[in-house]
């Protein structure tokens, strides 16, 4: 899919914090956030690259120009990257309102976990979680905003009874959404929530 430049210019993370994702300077495994929190609902995340260029416009390019090649070899990428982590029971994804879903035509984390579960052998769950009220445009809001915005707005279709849950994702920017979630997993019975991404913002005033 990609040219050897291309490919060896992907910015992949080298150092990571286990819970979020956030990628770090060294080898340490927490990042100061999530040092001091101690109730979170995700246990731990994994992110292929950071979202910045030129994977950016990678990731643009597939979820705003309908472009499921350039998916795919993200999808691929993704799950080489969790290839060596526990496998859960299953895949799940945040679902889209009805009327991104028509604008967009296409929920682009489910092609990504329809890619990751067929790689790793693992089922995916497309309707596990389900949307149960609208939320406003959260790119402009701050962590704390967005946690606000989805409070209530997800809930889980089904029992987990203490398995493995992987939530798959585009981007992980704040981890608002990702917490969001997992909480609705966890209520749901979930007993482990792993988020796997194919890119984390590397966000300074998160770390």
């Amino acid at each position: 899919m990609f040219c050897s430049p291309c490919e060896v210019s992907l910015p992949a993370i080298r150092h990571a914090c286990r819970r979020c994702a956030l990628p770090l300077a060294g080898p340490r495994l927490f990042c100061g956030r999530c040092l001091g929190k101690r109730n979170a609902a995700v246990d731990d995340s994994v992110a292929a690259f950071e979202y910045r260029f030129p994977l950016d416009r990678l990731v643009q390019r597939f979820k705003f120009a309908a472009d499921l090649a350039v998916g795919r070899a993200l999808a691929c990428r993704l799950a080489a990257c969790v290839e060596g982590a526990d496998r859960p029971r299953c895949l799940v994804v945040p679902p889209l309102s009805p009327r991104r879903l028509r604008e967009r035509g296409f929920n682009q984390a489910l092609e990504l976990a329809k890619v990751v579960a067929r790689r790793l052998a693992v089922d995916c769950e497309p309707r596990a979680i389900v949307r149960v009220r609208e939320t406003e445009a959260q790119h402009e809001l701050d962590r704390a905003r967005r946690l606000a915005n989805l409070r209530g707005a997800f809930a889980c279709a089904r029992r987990f009874a203490g398995a493995h849950v992987a939530l798959v994702d585009d981007v992980v920017t704040t981890g608002a959404t990702a917490e969001t979630l997992a909480r609705a997993l966890k209520e749901a019975g979930a007993g482990r929530v792993s988020v796997w991404a194919v890119a984390r913002t590397p966000d300074p005033a998160l770390g």
